[in-house]
């Protein structure tokens, strides 16, 4: 149970809850403040029309009878002894007849009497002809209770709604403080090392799943690079442990032996071949993370991308048919985009190379650029073995390469380097099966 003194100091949710319930009850008191003097007027004004109503239909007998009519009507008031009092009285303050208690003389207009035994009364004075002041008075003691049981009533209402809100802040606090002990043990656990571990959402769809689910997101990409990473070094360290070994076997060779020109010179060019593999696996690399972290190697520009897959087609043409392969393009001009030209030749360059290097002899490579709906798509198919499908969400990994690719040259990154050209350019990256062959297509978004 959460004690309240040790979570006051550090709960948000709490000291928000008392501060909204010390503003509801100056709020509440501060309405049920007006509201009181507003139906004590309005009481009043009820009252004050009572009187005037009354005071009226006397001055009616006055005009119609005179007055003798006048007293005579003054008198069987009394005798009813309704609600209301009328007297009437010289301007001296001579009692003529009826009575209202703590009247002054020569009343004119409204006033609120307090006689000297107590209570109080809503009068109007109206002064007559023949020196005679007309005077109606109501008890304001009906109107007095109802101002007190609603004086007394209202601040009793803004004490239970500040409760009530204090009391609905407290189970905001712990309902809050377990939500968030749960995300502090997965973020521990996180921290300690379990990657797959995520933060507990209450499946209520609000701003705290919200922001579960976003972190539960931004976990799994952590894990993904992580995993990535780990792969990444475990696949360096297999890949280039075997040409290194052999340079070295190389070289100890080389010196053990007795010097000979040819010999020596021929062992220095295949270090050399060694070492180029070497670096231009380390030059892979650094594209990927660069294009990954989404550095350029220029700034993006508006370019022609219908030139640019011109351009490789033409250079790659005459290498295919060296090769005793065919590439064919098709290729829509006045295609152009903003990006980055050296980071999406090299690219398009992996995808051209990978068709000629797994596609066989006789193998058929069709370069395509066109638009559709808006999108541009660039494409790179082959009719040769390909890729299974169930291998597809694998090739784009660092170094990942098919059994029947083992024997071929490559470090397995082409693949790579163009998931991520395509992931900085934002474009889409879609393997499908040719059937026969692969197909690679770059889809980049409207307005690239």
């Amino acid at each position: 149970m959460i004690e309240l003194p040790r979570l006051l100091p550090r709960s948000f949710a709490l000291r928000a809850a008392l501060a909204a319930a010390g503003i509801v009850l100056a709020v509440c008191m501060l309405g049920f403040g007006f509201g009181y003097v507003r139906a004590q007027a309005a009481l009043e004004q009820q009252i004050d029309l009572a009187v005037r109503a009354e005071a009226e239909s006397f001055i009616t007998d006055f005009e119609a009878h005179g007055v003798a009519g006048l007293l005579e009507a003054v008198a069987m008031h009394a005798r009813r002894q309704s609600g209301t009092r009328v007297m009437l009285q010289t301007l001296g303050g001579q009692q003529r007849a009826g009575s209202v208690p703590g009247a002054p003389p020569a009343l004119r207009g409204y006033a609120t009497l307090h006689p000297p035994q107590g209570g109080s009364w809503r009068a109007i004075g109206a002064v007559l002809p023949g020196g005679l002041n007309l005077i109606v008075a109501a008890n304001l003691a009906a109107t007095d209770r109802t101002a007190a049981a609603l004086a007394g009533t209202l601040p009793v209402a803004g004490a239970v709604a500040g409760i009530a809100a204090l009391a609905l802040g407290f189970l905001t606090a712990r309902r809050l403080e377990h939500r968030l002990r749960g995300v502090r043990a997965a973020a521990e656990e996180v921290m300690a090392g379990d990657l797959t571990r995520r933060l507990p959402s209450a499946g209520t769809g609000d701003e705290f799943d919200q922001l579960t689910a976003t972190i539960n997101t931004m976990l799994a990409r952590i894990e993904d690079l992580v995993r990535d990473l780990r792969q990444v070094t475990d696949n360096i360290a297999h890949d280039l442990r075997s040409p290194l070994s052999r340079l070295r076997q190389k070289l100890e060779a080389a010196q053990a032996a007795a010097r000979n020109p040819a010999a020596d010179a021929q062992t220095l060019a295949e270090a050399s071949a060694e070492l180029d593999a070497v670096l231009a696996t380390f030059a892979s690399l650094l594209r990927i993370a660069r294009a990954e972290a989404g550095l350029r190697t220029t700034a993006p520009t508006l370019l022609d991308l219908s030139a640019l897959a011109t351009g490789m087609a033409e250079t790659f043409t005459a290498v295919a048919e060296e090769q005793g392969q065919h590439l064919l393009a098709s290729i829509t001009p006045g295609l152009s985009l903003k990006g980055d030209a050296a980071l999406l030749r090299q690219a398009l360059a992996n995808l051209i190379e990978n068709a000629m290097l797994h596609g066989g002899p006789g193998v058929t490579i069709r370069l395509g650029l066109s638009q559709l709906n808006g999108t541009t798509h660039l494409q790179v198919a082959d009719n040769g073995p390909g890729i299974p499908p169930e291998e597809f969400s694998k090739v784009t990994r660092r170094f990942y390469r098919l059994d029947r690719s083992r024997s071929t040259p490559g470090t397995g990154l082409g693949l790579a380097l163009v998931a991520a050209v395509a992931q900085l350019h934002g474009a889409t990256l879609l393997l499908s099966d040719a059937a026969p062959g692969l197909s690679v297509t770059l889809v980049f978004p409207p307005g690239a």
